[in-house]
């Protein structure tokens, strides 16, 4: 950890972003194009992929270094966590600074408090969201990095923010209705979406918020949330990322990290055999479907288009975090998250204390440091680890 604190500190607050090239006027127009016709869209996709994989540091030309705030929340929680183990103040004021960078980028028009990323992105054929659409996938950090705030100091002043993102939480949604009669939550304020994740998410920020404010819609929201999850799940115990039907969608890894997370976190506050059912099949899928023969993450089971990657670092955050989530529910998973901690410091670690972005399927790595995937993801996944690990000690 020391290592990626003295880089971390040499290196500034922003960074550049993965996004960066299909962030761009000419990415966005490549990747509609793709999204409308493959065929007539895949000379521009292949150049993407070039930029991303073979020559990442080319990406920079298309934007400026800046802050992510699902970066800016990682790193919160992770210097949150490193002053609740050390108890040094220089931890609780970095926590700060970043949680006020948060504060100053909220989105508001949506009612309550929001957040998404800076840039516009073409998420599919049919979804476009424009930079400043709050999301139920980015927003959810923001909120546990208040909570952990205010569980350290009892800041009502985070209490406060809290209460204002649950409040977006709930109603910054729109409902759609599946023919198995469960009913989905969607991704964004603007789009009428199937995700599974950003369902998972949501419950676990309305079942904990209900905890709080004790405000019943929450509850019952989060409730409709779970139902949805649990009918999505595969006999398998997969769960593709959306659900649409008319949408060929794709089983990855870190997307399913998050499924199984959100749902360890609601069968928390709200104690069922149903989820705990979902839970084991799911991690056993994900054990034996996601893993390579070596134990290291495979960043895909089922692909929607080729994708090159052979070793993805923030597969490596979110299975760290899972490992020690899952734990009281499978014995071993913590086991699991310290393996692929070391695996990670041993050889994913670069020597100036920052960590690869990927490896792809040519053996090439991409070494430029983007905070928000996946440097503040390992670095608040690790502190958890070691804070963990303190607590069982």
């Amino acid at each position: 950890m020391s290592g990626f604190l003295l880089w971390k500190e040499r290196y500034g607050d922003t960074s550049f972003d993965r996004y960066d090239f299909w962030a761009s006027r000419i990415g966005k127009i490549s990747k509609r194009l793709f999204y409308r016709n493959k065929y007539l869209g895949l000379p521009f996709a292949g150049l993407g992929f070039f930029l991303e994989n073979i020559t990442p540091r080319v990406q920079a030309i298309f934007s400026n270094r800046n802050h992510q705030p699902i970066g800016d929340a990682h790193y919160a929680i992770g210097f949150l966590n490193l002053y609740s183990i050390r108890k040094e103040e220089k931890y609780l004021k970095e926590a700060e600074h970043y949680l006020t960078i948060l504060l100053e980028s909220k989105i508001t028009k949506f009612g309550g408090f929001g957040w998404g990323y800076t840039f516009g992105w073409q998420q599919s054929k049919d979804n476009y969201w424009p930079a400043g659409t709050p999301f139920n996938t980015v927003t959810p950090y923001v909120y546990w990095a208040f909570k952990n705030h205010y569980e350290l100091t009892l800041s009502e002043s985070s209490l406060e923010i809290m209460a204002e993102i649950a409040r977006f939480t709930c109603i910054g949604v729109n409902k759609m209705t599946l023919p198995n009669g469960s009913t989905s939550s969607s991704y964004s304020p603007i789009s009428k979406d199937y995700v599974v994740n950003a369902n998972a998410y949501r419950a676990a920020v309305l079942l904990d918020a209900y905890e709080l404010f004790k405000v019943k819609e929450y509850k019952s929201e989060a409730e409709e949330n779970l139902d949805f999850i649990l009918q999505a799940q595969q006999r398998s115990g997969a769960w593709y990322y959306d659900m649409n039907p008319d949408v060929s969608s794709f089983i990855d890894y870190f997307h399913t990290c998050f499924v199984l997370k959100n749902l360890v976190i609601c069968n928390k506050y709200l104690p069922s055999e149903r989820i705990v059912r979902a839970v084991t099949l799911g991690y056993a899928y994900f054990l034996r479907e996601l893993h390579y023969d070596n134990g290291r993450p495979k960043p895909y089971s089922k692909q929607k288009y080729l994708k090159f990657r052979k070793y993805e670092m923030y597969d490596y955050a979110e299975g760290i975090s899972l490992g020690i989530l899952m734990e009281p529910i499978i014995p071993g998973s913590l086991k699991r998250a310290e393996w692929l901690a070391q695996d990670l410091i041993s050889n994913f670690q670069l020597q100036d204390g920052h960590f690869v972005t990927r490896v792809s399927t040519f053996g090439t790595r991409n070494t430029v440091p983007y905070h928000r995937w996946p440097q503040a993801q390992l670095f608040s996944s690790l502190s958890y680890l070691d804070k963990k690990l303190v607590c069982v000690d």
